[in-house]
């Protein structure tokens, strides 16, 4: 796994996955086919395919490919998001020509991670989000975040009016963020070499149990599947 800011690139097998949901944007490259499912059962069979973020989907098992996860705060994904829709027939891309190396440097994967972004055409750029909105996000990134009272104080609106705002700019619930930011958090505990009960408990997890629990709400699968067995290298 290589790590970049607010973006991740896994290149090598995929486990195929339950039906989830979370706040980032993927595109996948699988020069050999990958079977997608939506929300609804809707269901296609695709070599690349872009899945825009907070859109519920499951996958199939697959030998070889490329997985660009985009944090629903990055850019280029907040531009998927723009004329989303949660039907998976609309998410193949097979005319998207990119090669998916082996073993990849972090060299190559710079240039795959470009190869993908070129070959997705971000045309369209994000909606604005109102500043209060960005300066929540900001607030709840830190490590300790208060109550909804504090917040809004912080952000300059009522607390009503804070909620609306953030929901609409940022595509979810304020609580449903935290706990978005809380699992990044112990995602890179783990990349930094903390075992999955550390990871748990200083991402602000009650206890392994609990990070298993969200971990395969919004991943489809376990956190075992998903981290343990994961070379990780940043590219920053």
């Amino acid at each position: 796994m290589f790590a970049s800011g607010t973006r991740m690139l896994y290149v090598g097998p995929l486990v195929a996955t339950k039906r989830h949901a979370h706040h980032a944007a993927q595109v996948v490259i699988a020069p050999p086919g990958l079977d997608l499912e939506d929300g609804a059962d809707g269901r296609i069979h695709a070599r690349a395919a872009v899945i825009p973020p907070r859109m519920r989907h499951g996958h199939g098992a697959c030998p070889h490919a490329a997985l660009l996860f985009l944090d629903g705060d990055d850019l280029a994904s907040r531009a998927l998001s723009r004329n989303a829709e949660p039907r998976c027939e609309t998410w193949g891309r097979d005319t998207l020509e990119v090669k998916v190396p082996r073993n990849p440097t972090p060299e190559q994967a710079r240039a795959l991670i470009e190869s993908i972004l070129s070959a997705v055409d971000l045309h369209q750029p994000p909606r604005p989000r109102h500043p209060a909105a960005r300066r929540m996000c900001a607030y709840l990134d830190g490590s300790n975040p208060g109550d909804l009272a504090s917040l809004s104080h912080e952000a300059g609106l009522s607390p009503r009016q804070m909620r609306h705002a953030f929901a609409r700019d940022i595509g979810l619930p304020m609580r449903a963020y935290l706990r978005w930011q809380r699992l990044r958090r112990a995602i890179a505990a783990v990349e930094e070499g903390a075992s999955l009960s550390a990871a748990a408990i200083s991402a602000g997890f009650a206890d392994s149990a609990h990070l298993s629990r969200v971990f395969r709400e919004q991943f489809g699968m376990t956190p075992t599947q998903g981290l343990s067995s994961v070379t990780w290298r940043t590219l920053d």
